[in-house]
């Protein structure tokens, strides 16, 4: 048995296997409910849409830089 706290509900629990950083692990009273819903990692991605879209404001903002880095460099190339 492996000591491990509950994703979804933070409470120290024992599974019957060797957990991965990669899925959730549940107690077996959440596992019974679902498992997934409500997991304190935020979800799948980790991610809450706050920071989703965060993030995706950076990216744009990222791309628009390279793209003017890009125009300018062909220009130079001319």
């Amino acid at each position: 048995m492996h000591d491990v706290v509950c994703d979804k509900c933070g409470k120290e629990c024992q599974v019957p296997f060797k957990p991965s950083s990669d899925k959730p692990v549940y107690c077996s009273e959440c596992f019974k409910s679902g498992g997934s819903g409500g997991s304190r990692r935020g979800g799948s991605s980790g991610m809450s849409p706050e920071q989703f879209n965060q993030i995706n404001e950076k990216l744009d903002k990222i791309l628009e830089v390279l793209q003017t880095l890009e125009v300018e460099d062909d220009s130079e190339e001319e």
